[in-house]
């Protein structure tokens, strides 16, 4: 049985609902899962979000737990494996385009919408978790040392921070691509890789994935694979890390500089490289008429925790958040 056939619903927003079900790793309630399909412009409301989990719950696609929400199960998996192969290609790339037309930040006034990777932490690692963040920053690593912090039954994207832990939002660099987009700069993510480090200079690219016809996120795909060593980067100088690629036309190169001189200026840092025209970047080929700039990821510094055996689960680009509430690292 297809999810088409089933009362004759929406294959696509059934979907959906396991895509943010599985993502959320936890138990989630229909009050988050219509909060976060709102923000991938699905205007499905609370109640109709129940009528669906109804069938998928009747389909053997999820299962509730009690009053925390629902959970995927292992035939719900198998589905959303399956389902939809032709959809999800580029499914990435729309939802990054999504974040970076929504973010706002301003780094004249400091102030607006950034886009945030969440993780979930131990509180037992969060005093080395936040010198880790720290040092990362310092060492060029990461995006930003600003964080926002929340606390056990707290939500953080679409999910409910278990007891015990905390969840932690620190800046993503597509917050940058959406600066440029509000400043009117066309601008492609096109690649995300994993880069060398020697000495503390950046190397070339030994690995890349292209977010184009993507149907799962190429930076978690990375973090996954456990092929990074950001932490011999942050304390020795030499590993390989997480960046990414974006390309911007030849013709806004200028502008783009200056845009990315701001963004230096209000205390973000993370970035590698700008190309020259159609030349490629730590080996990351560039479109014709295209300039490339390569910005470390902003999880760098969860991903060198978790090599050090912190507990750590994190989504990469989940939210959006209002820089204000965000502060420095203590």
């Amino acid at each position: 049985m297809t999810l088409l056939t089933k009362a004759h619903m929406s294959q696509r927003r059934l979907i959906e609902i396991l895509r943010v079900i599985e993502s959320a790793g936890l138990p989630v309630g229909a009050r988050a899962i219509s909060e976060t399909l709102r923000n991938r412009g699905y205007d499905l409301g609370e109640r109709a979000v129940r009528y669906n989990l109804q069938i998928l719950d009747e389909l053997g696609f999820t299962k509730k737990r009690g009053y925390s929400g629902r959970v995927i199960t292992s035939l719900g998996s198998r589905e959303l494996t399956d389902a939809l192969v032709d959809d999800r290609i580029g499914f990435v790339n729309t939802r990054i385009e999504e974040y970076m037309f929504k973010t706002s930040f301003d780094p004249l006034t400091g102030r607006g919408d950034v886009v945030a990777n969440t993780s979930i932490i131990d509180k037992a690692n969060a005093d080395e978790v936040f010198d880790i963040l720290d040092r990362a920053f310092e060492a060029g690593y990461t995006v930003s040392r600003n964080v926002l912090i929340k606390d056990e039954g707290d939500n953080i994207s679409s999910r409910v921070i278990p007891a015990g832990s905390i969840g932690v939002a620190t800046v993503c660099s597509i917050t940058l691509d959406g600066m440029l987009l509000k400043k009117g700069i066309p601008v492609l993510t096109s690649f995300a890789g994993l880069a060398e480090v020697r000495e503390k200079q950046p190397g070339e690219f030994i690995d890349l994935i292209a977010y184009a016809g993507s149907s799962l996120d190429p930076m978690k795909v990375f973090m996954g694979r456990r092929v990074s060593s950001a932490a011999n980067a942050i304390f020795k100088g030499t590993g390989r890390v997480l960046a990414n690629v974006r390309e911007v036309p030849v013709s806004a190169a200028e502008r783009a500089s200056e845009l990315l001189d701001d963004f230096q200026a209000a205390g973000f840092g993370g970035l590698i490289k700008i190309g020259g025209p159609a030349e490629p970047i730590m080996g990351c080929p560039v479109a014709s008429g295209k300039i490339g700039i390569a910005f470390y990821a902003g999880v760098n510094g969860v991903v060198a925790a978790v090599e050090m055996g912190a507990k750590i689960e994190t989504v990469p680009i989940s939210m959006l958040v209002d820089y204000s509430r965000m502060s420095l690292l203590k």
